[in-house]
């Protein structure tokens, strides 16, 4: 009979204990940013349904894990350090809720302003984009702002009105009197971030860390050679929209 591996049943057991323990920890943490959401600060919308269904897996067995070992432990004669693994558990599920609770916000204006915006593109083709309305104001993404501007005709904006969205930034590389109106583009994660970045005139930049705000303006050509400024006609500050990325 081999009384050493008898011996070392509690601890082995005991370990099968906390590394459940510890994917349960982890379950949990992706669980709770699945159902609220908190994921789309670092994830594309589309891979919520995946993480809710790591999460739910994971769950599972360590849950099943967990009752398992519980079984083997209540079935030693020999109980070495077995009380210790409830204090273990309860202590791993500590920083779990916390990491819930006050999880990292989505890229914002501190990512920004070490972002230099992007110059016009020197391509010699440009891409011919529906004309826009004189009359009326255009609701467009920063993205397709700026993408008539780098790679369409720039004076085609000229006097259409357009209403843009996103967070207010001031990179170092912008005069004074101007700031930024931005967003971040990410495909999968934000590992892989790109931002898109229009240049305000006319109006006060507002006070705040991560504002989001409404611009309505028409472009200055004038302001520029290389950005499309934006004279802004009316800035409305508005509540972060659910998905930040475009």
């Amino acid at each position: 009979m081999d009384t050493s591996r008898d011996a070392d049943q509690p601890l082995r057991t005991l370990g099968q204990v906390v590394g459940a323990t510890l994917v349960l920890l982890l379950a949990t943490v992706v669980f709770i940013m699945a159902i609220s959401g908190s994921f789309r600060n670092y994830l594309q919308e589309w891979l919520g349904p995946w993480l809710l269904a790591s999460a739910v897996a994971m769950g599972a067995l360590s849950l099943w894990t967990l009752l398992d070992a519980t079984d083997k432990l209540a079935g030693l004669k020999r109980d070495t350090h077995g009380h210790g693994s409830p204090k273990v558990a309860a202590l791993l599920l500590l920083p779990a809720l916390l990491f819930a609770v006050s999880a990292p916000a989505s890229l914002g204006a501190d990512a920004a302003s070490s972002t230099a915006a992007k110059p016009k593109s020197t391509a010699s083709d440009t891409i011919e984009f529906p004309p826009l309305p004189t009359d009326s104001v255009t609701e467009m993404s920063v993205q397709d702002f700026e993408d008539r501007y780098a790679f369409g005709d720039p004076k085609l904006l000229v006097g259409r009105p357009v209403r843009l969205l996103g967070f207010v930034a001031k990179q170092s590389t912008l005069p004074e009197g101007q700031w930024s109106v931005n967003r971040f583009r990410i495909y999968c994660c934000v590992a892989d971030a790109s931002l898109f970045t229009v240049p305000v005139e006319g109006v006060a930049k507002p006070e705040g860390d991560d504002v989001w705000v409404e611009v309505e303006g028409v472009i200055n050509l004038d302001a520029s050679k290389e950005h499309p400024v934006l004279t802004a006609s009316k800035v409305k500050v508005i509540q972060q929209p659910e998905d930040p990325y475009l």
